[in-house]
């Protein structure tokens, strides 16, 4: 029998890990990218005997049986419209992992913003309470690159995108989780009643035997759910946190206590739980200016839920990147209202920028790149600094964690030299 061709779209690590799970399973795979494939991922590429392509997608991956997307990759693309023309399959990752997958004890968490905090809390509780949980999705590893470590019995703990919920045909969660809803990624789904539609995929193919927690705000939203919902409820946490730590808690003890109901936080340590990568994360203090992380907020609800979080602080802010559709000016508002000087970079400072007057607000500059807004926070002498971008990073950075990390790095560097 002829081995399986597949073509994967996107060389990104979802689309990475997709490559090795086929190539495992004995496919024939080809890989395309619209843009430029990094050198590390070419030398995999080869090392596989997997051919590629970069700089465009061709009609070679017409030439396929089966087409395997990554996230990133947009679903009305013009080769993806001749592929379901032609009746050739198409698998997002997360759906051709799923079906690959032993395991069905499956929890999935959705929503705006909080994902990965959630995500995360459900499998260190889990983890602590002595059962075998794997933390994979959108978070950072790809279910992809998971499955051997997972078996019949253990909890799978995925956080789920919009992006990756487009694609979902079988994928099928015991628990789901949809946390928050707020405008995000327009410039994709176009509308933000399709982007909310998108979001409810979650819930597809959950029955009567499952669950469904969701934030109390979005029960007017949704149609009569087949799994049982419940619903989140932060004043049941009674740890001191910041409010979105305290609605993540809830959600995550909520999922955790359906596998156990024996599930305390206090088994875990809640601070460090809670200290994410580029997510408020303290970077270094320079001449009594605090420098923060705050890379993942791709998007005003984020930047607003950080800037919530520093209300007692004269704040330096850091916006801008390429912007996703939504609208500035609720964010310009509330800088306005707060008297945050902001420093804008990136495709949408011009964007923001006159938003901000609307708002009349004229404390802010243009920054060509994160070392001069570093350099301008010291010299402006405020309590904080926070890179709390409000913006997707794809305009000068491969992602988040990429622009994170180049900010961490400048803030560093800037405070050797002091």
């Amino acid at each position: 029998m002829d081995k399986l061709r597949v073509a994967v779209l996107g060389a990104s690590r979802s689309g990475l890990a997709a490559v090795r799970l086929l190539k495992e399973r004995g496919a024939e795979v080809f890989l395309s990218d619209h843009r430029e494939i990094s050198s590390r991922a070419k030398e995999e590429l080869e090392a596989l005997s997997v051919a590629y392509e970069e700089g465009g997608h061709t009609e070679q991956i017409l030439a396929n049986d089966l087409i395997v997307l990554s996230p990133g990759v947009p679903i009305n693309i013009p080769i993806l419209n001749e592929a379901r023309r032609q009746g050739i399959p198409l698998l997002g990752e997360l759906e051709l992992a799923y079906r690959l997958c032993e395991s069905k004890r499956i929890i999935a968490v959705t929503g705006t913003n909080g994902k990965s905090t959630t995500t995360h809390l459900i499998g260190e509780l889990l983890r602590a309470a002595g059962h075998k949980a794997i933390v994979a999705g959108n978070i950072g590893n790809p279910l992809s690159g998971e499955l051997e470590r997972i078996d019949e019995g253990t909890i799978v703990v995925l956080e789920v995108s919009s992006f990756q919920l487009e694609t979902i045909e079988n994928f099928h969660p015991w628990i789901s989780l949809f946390l928050n809803f707020a405008p995000d990624h327009l410039e994709r789904h176009g509308s933000l009643e399709c982007y909310f539609k998108t979001k409810c995929r979650i819930f597809k193919n959950q029955t009567e035997n499952d669950f469904a927690i969701i934030n109390p705000s979005l029960s007017p939203l949704l149609l009569p759910l087949k799994p049982q919902v419940l619903e989140i409820d932060a004043s049941a946490v009674s740890q001191d946190l910041l409010p979105h730590q305290r609605e993540d808690l809830a959600a995550a003890l909520l999922a955790a206590r359906l596998v156990d109901s024996k599930i305390d936080p206090a088994l875990i340590d809640l601070e460090e739980a809670l200290a994410l990568p580029h997510r408020l994360q303290f970077v270094a203090e320079i001449d009594g200016v605090r420098f923060y992380d705050d890379s993942k907020a791709t998007n005003v609800a984020a930047t607003l839920a950080a800037l919530a979080s520093f209300s007692d602080s004269r704040i330096t802010l850091i916006l801008g990147g390429r912007a996703k559709g939504e609208s500035f000016l609720p964010l310009a508002k509330v800088v306005k209202e707060r008297g945050i000087a902001a420093l804008l970079i990136g495709e949408a400072a011009r964007e923001i920028a006159q938003e901000l007057e609307r708002a009349d607000h004229r404390e802010f500059r243009f920054i060509n790149d994160l070392q001069e807004g570093i350099r301008l926070a010291v010299h402006l002498g405020r309590e904080v600094c926070l890179l709390s971008p409000a913006c997707a990073s794809f305009d000068s950075f491969a992602n988040y964690i990429e622009r994170g990390l180049a900010f961490q790095r400048a803030v560093l560097a800037l405070a050797a030299q002091r």
